[in-house]
């Protein structure tokens, strides 16, 4: 499964909502996340993936593509897989 696959699947897990998600969708204002479901979503990532986001990159990826190219650029910048 791609990273881009894993991600969505795990916003779909953790979303509040019934809204498709697509890149172009806002963890909080499209799909109903708050800062816990937020925070838990990105530990399981840093968990699954072996990465770890700053603060700084955290206040850039709410929308579901820039969370996926993010996880992508750790990836690649670490050498894991194929992204």
């Amino acid at each position: 499964m791609s990273v881009r696959d894993a991600i969505i699947q795990k916003v779909n897990e953790e979303k509040l909502v019934s809204k498709q998600v697509t890149e172009s969708s806002n963890l909080y204002t499209d799909l109903g996340f708050d800062s816990l479901s937020f925070a838990y979503l990105l530990i399981e990532i840093e968990e699954t993936y072996s990465v770890a986001f700053d603060l700084t990159e955290i206040e850039t990826c709410l929308e579901v593509g820039r969370l996926i190219a993010l996880v992508e650029d750790k990836m690649r910048g670490c050498g894991k897989g194929d992204a």
